[in-house]
């Protein structure tokens, strides 16, 4: 089975609770979708391939018009928290926070080495910046589109600062939450 984000996301969705195609929309668009955006188009095929895989169950809801709920099943949650706490990409931050979205309050220490990576990942990034805009001034010094270069080298720079803020927040939530169940 393919391991896009997309798939784990509805199974994410089905360990809530069983849900129709439907309601897996409209409960995602509350939540994951502010980071993870998922078409209507997506749920009905990646539902197929979980069925045929066998991690999701079809169940026709009795007395319904054609309604049809799916349910997690074992192999289903197997899977899932095998991608919950697998490696990740720490620059997919789309993918940390669908983790961390559907992580169990004690799954949450787990997923801290994803942070930190994370973290990592955005002060490379910064370090990156600063290189470039030492040698855009340097470099760049007369060219009269610097102050133009320099606007669109910020706008990564503030990404990076406001994603390492998340990061060393989520860090200390996640240190302050571990000491409070040690008590």
């Amino acid at each position: 089975m393919s391991r896009t984000p997309i798939l784990f996301a509805v199974l994410g969705m089905l360990k809530l609770r069983p849900m129709t195609g439907y309601e897996i929309k409209q409960v995602y668009q509350k939540g994951p979708a502010n980071f993870m955006p998922m078409s209507f188009g997506q749920i009905y095929p990646v539902l197929a391939k979980l069925r045929q895989s066998e991690l999701v169950l079809q169940n026709k809801q009795p007395g319904s018009r054609g309604s049809i709920s799916y349910s997690i099943t074992p192999k289903g949650e197997e899977a899932f928290r095998k991608w919950l706490f697998s490696s990740g990409d720490p620059a997919n931050y789309r993918e940390l926070l669908l983790r961390l979205f559907f992580a169990a309050p004690p799954e949450l220490a787990e997923l801290r080495g994803h942070v930190e990576a994370f973290r990592r990942q955005e002060q490379a990034d910064l370090d990156h910046y600063e290189a470039t805009r030492k040698w855009l001034d340097t470099a760049q010094a007369r060219n009269p589109r610097l102050p133009i270069w320099n606007l669109v080298l910020e706008y990564g720079v503030l990404q990076s600062e406001s994603r390492m803020l998340w990061a060393d927040r989520a860090l200390a939530f996640m240190t302050k939450r571990k000491r409070s169940q040690n008590k």
